[in-house]
């Protein structure tokens, strides 16, 4: 039996045939956008299905979404969500028909899409990664660093182009109170699959100067939550949450709450919420200063009076002391003025008593009182005589009461 042998636009034509007769209709297909570009106003993509747990693809088309299909996709769902979802790595579910052509081969046609399907999963996802950041203890670590009481050394993570950078310096640096806030940016995509890994990068290249800065910010405009897909990123979350220094997030939404919200330090709505509780922590930290400054300036005023309380205190006291004392003395001065008189008299009368007695004595014991009661005098050559072993032979003086005589002796008797 001979063996067929088709042409290849034969089994082309086959192949489209089956396509058409087995998928008449427009299915729905979930899978995650690989590739996105736009040429002419057409829409080109590729999906890929990746193995559980994996980085392996498992299946992959290229597919289209025509112009004039875009526009009516982008009128019924919204311009900024179309756009938000046909990003990069987003997982999406079409409605697609199946187009094969001869040459380019097989490829799928868009007709909608399903915007909840995207949000669905990326909430669940989120969901998921909360609960092993919440198991590894990570949501509240960046929250527990100490934010300083002035942070004005700022690492700004954001799009050079992005408006909310521009309403960010604005409100920063057009604050009424005049505080100078020192920052730097480092750039990086707020959107798309290039964020996450940027916005990565960046605080890596942060932590290994981590002693300039006080905080870090994160800011970027408004979006929709497919917008916000690349705050939901575990890896960026646990990035934030190990951060060395306070992480501030405002990344303009009102309403949805991101994983980067809640491992941050602080999170606020948008990035002109963010400049004004900055600005708001330097007014606070001025007023901590001035009502410090108040409480030294009282405690001193305080202390100043204690001090001049107790030096007039003193003073008085001193001078009552002095007034005792100097009245103690001249109560004692007076009382010896009064004493003195007498002590004098007392004293006088006792020596002119010693006196008397002393003139009597030297009166009594002089030698013409002795002479006087019949005594006498005797002297040989001018030394008085005391015993008669003194008297030589000659003549000898002998003196009485009314005068001398002049006496003659043989020596001393026997």
């Amino acid at each position: 039996m001979a063996t067929v042998t088709y042409q290849l636009h034969e089994l082309t034509d086959f192949i489209r045939r089956v396509f058409a007769l087995n998928l008449p209709q427009a299915v729905w297909v979930a899978a995650e956008l690989a590739q996105v570009n736009s040429s002419r106003g057409h829409c080109y993509f590729t999906l890929v299905q990746k193995a559980p747990e994996e980085a392996t693809i498992q299946a992959q088309l290229d597919g289209v979404v025509w112009q004039g299909q875009w526009r009516e996709i982008q009128r019924i769902h919204g311009p900024k969500i179309v756009r938000d979802l046909f990003q990069e790595g987003m997982s999406v579910r079409l409605k697609v028909t199946t187009s094969f052509h001869p040459r380019y081969g097989l490829k799928l046609v868009v007709e909608d899409i399903d915007p909840a399907y995207t949000v669905g999963l990326l909430e669940m996802r989120r969901q998921e990664t909360l609960a092993k950041l919440s198991a590894a203890g990570l949501l509240d670590r960046n929250a527990q660093l100490p934010l300083p009481l002035a942070p004005q050394r700022l690492a700004v993570i954001s799009s050079d182009a992005a408006a909310g950078l521009a309403d960010f310096r604005q409100q920063l640096n057009a604050n009424p109170y005049g505080y100078c806030f020192r920052t730097q940016l480092f750039t990086a995509a707020m959107q798309g699959s290039q964020a996450s890994p940027e916005i990565l990068s960046r605080l890596r290249q942060i932590a290994g100067w981590a002693g300039a800065f006080d905080a870090v910010v994160i800011v970027r405009g408004g979006g929709g939550k497919t917008d916000l897909a690349a705050f939901d990123a575990e890896d960026l979350a646990v990035a934030v949450a190990e951060f060395p220094l306070p992480v501030l997030v405002g990344i303009g939404h009102e309403t949805d709450d991101t994983v980067l919200d809640r491992v941050a330090h602080r999170s606020l709505k948008t990035p002109t919420a963010t400049a004004v509780f900055l600005v708001d922590c330097l007014a606070r930290a001025e007023y901590r200063v001035l009502q410090l400054a108040r409480d030294i300036h009282g405690s001193g005023e305080r202390i100043r009076q204690r001090q001049e309380g107790m030096l007039q205190r003193t003073q008085e006291l001193t001078f009552q002391a002095a007034h005792h004392a100097l009245a103690q003395a001249q109560q004692l001065l007076n009382q010896v003025g009064r004493e003195i008189p007498r002590l004098a008299d007392r004293a006088t009368t006792a020596e002119q008593e010693r006196l008397g007695h002393l003139t009597r004595l030297l009166k009594a014991l002089h030698p013409a009182t002795t002479l006087a009661r019949g005594y006498g005098l005797v002297s040989q050559d001018g030394h008085l005589i005391t015993d008669p072993a003194q008297i030589k032979e000659g003549a000898v003086d002998l003196r009485l009461e009314k005068g001398r005589v002049r006496l003659r002796t043989d020596g001393p008797a026997g």
